[in-house]
């Protein structure tokens, strides 16, 4: 199993010549070796196997939200009861995701009645099928939440082919910059979803310093070497290194807050876990 691909190396840790054949491979092997190892870094041994086993259940069992939240984000209340957001092991700027299983896997939203694109107030019904970007529903079923959870059938009904969403009590309308929470349903697919776009992900910027750290010198029959480029001069990677590093560890801190706030939901998670990560995800200083 491996949740991140050489796309995820991007940006900052943009990682040259991916998609050539030899670089694809290597980059492969690195995220194989150390994926899992960032993983029981952070989680422990025992709470890494719980997760992968909660994210690979095969249908018709479904994933555990609580594994969802850790993989994809949730927001959270933290020690000063205030509202935050874990970003999740992956970020992506698209909300599908194909997980073990076949299951696909869509990220709650928020939409607010006279602010949210195609969602007017005033009304009782509004069409959510992508049109003039408003938002695109169809295929999925919503779990919708109001100021409490709705009730399918009896709060709302929902016409996943066609996208509209009415209330069915009557006099019920969408008030203005009044906010909903969707929620949807894993789906099974045949197909599995293309064109998803990962972007960040705090694995990714681990096995990223790994990957520098072992490419930084070739080895040869008379040791280690630094390869020079005609015309060009070698520049010391510890600078990248270090930016990798130390942003990885903001997200782990922030796991770790997040797991601290739900120690409810993740009992595999003790004190002795964050003691050993925050031990070994020390913030380094960069060497120029």
């Amino acid at each position: 199993m491996s949740l991140i691909d050489a796309s995820y190396f991007v940006g900052e840790i943009e990682i040259p010549n991916s998609t050539e054949q030899l670089v694809a491979e290597r980059i492969t092997l690195f995220i194989q070796k150390y994926e899992p190892l960032f993983l029981q870094k952070l989680f422990g041994y025992m709470m890494y196997k719980e997760f992968v086993a909660g994210i690979t259940v095969v249908p018709p069992a479904a994933p555990d939200v609580r594994w969802l939240n850790l993989l994809y984000g949730a927001e959270y209340t933290d020690i000063r009861d205030e509202l935050q957001k874990w970003k999740g092991l992956i970020v992506t700027d698209t909300p599908i995701f194909n997980i073990a299983g076949g299951f696909v896997y869509r990220k709650p939203e928020y939409v607010t009645a006279g602010v949210t694109i195609g969602f007017p107030a005033g009304g009782n019904a509004v069409t959510f099928d992508g049109t003039a970007g408003a938002p695109d529903w169809r295929g999925w079923t919503p779990v919708l939440t109001r100021s409490a959870p709705m009730k399918p059938g009896i709060d709302y009904s929902w016409d996943p082919d066609i996208g509209i969403w009415t209330l069915l009590i009557a006099g019920d309308k969408f008030n203005n910059n009044e906010e909903f929470r969707a929620e949807f349903e894993l789906r099974i697919d045949a197909t599995p979803s293309l064109g998803v776009v990962p972007n960040e992900s705090c694995i990714a910027n681990y096995v990223y310093y790994w990957y520098r750290k072992a490419t930084g010198t070739q080895s040869t029959g008379i040791g280690e070497v630094i390869t020079k480029a005609e015309n060009a001069d070698n520049i010391s990677p510890r600078k990248k290194m270090a930016k990798s590093w130390n942003d990885m560890r903001c997200a782990v801190h922030d796991c770790i807050d997040y797991l601290q706030q739900n120690a409810d939901t993740y009992p595999e998670w003790t004190n002795n876990n964050k003691i050993d990560a925050l031990r070994y995800f020390s913030f380094v200083n960069p060497i120029y």
